[in-house]
């Protein structure tokens, strides 16, 4: 399955298989834009509570220089095909001061608001200090 949309290409990297048993396993992808790498993205697997409250099941990271250029947003369109072959929603999350990845999945999930869910007490990123995540549902 060719993973696309507007010039990104996601080229398939590793299925990773975390030794914490509360974290998901994902499927990572490099997300290129023509020959160049500009980031990552990943599709985790399952329906815990780290994944439905916290982390969702979509993660991105774009490096610096290429940020501002809609890769996040492309990567997931691209994304899409593969997603919809394991579940018919995924659960995006993000940090609420983070404006840019808001914005993102904002245009992703056709301009609905997120809803602000409690980070649980026993998740590792309550630890790290995040006490509230955005949670979206994407039908893609």
């Amino acid at each position: 399955m060719a993973l696309h949309a507007d010039g990104v290409a996601l080229h398939f990297s590793r299925v990773v298989v975390p030794l914490d048993r509360r974290q998901a396993p994902y499927y990572h992808f490099r997300i290129l834009a023509g020959t160049r790498d500009v980031g990552h993205i990943n599709l985790r697997i399952g329906e815990s509570e780290h994944v439905l409250r916290v982390v969702g099941h979509v993660g991105y990271g774009i490096h610096k220089r290429y940020r501002g250029r809609h890769y996040a947003l492309l990567a997931c369109r691209a994304l899409a095909p593969f997603a919809r072959t394991i579940t018919s929603e995924v659960i995006v999350t993000c940090d609420p001061a983070n404006h840019a990845s808001r914005r993102t999945i904002e245009q992703l999930v056709g301009g609905k608001h997120g809803e602000e869910v409690a980070v649980p007490r026993s998740d590792p990123h309550y630890r790290r200090g995040a006490r509230t995540k955005l949670r979206f549902r994407w039908v893609p």
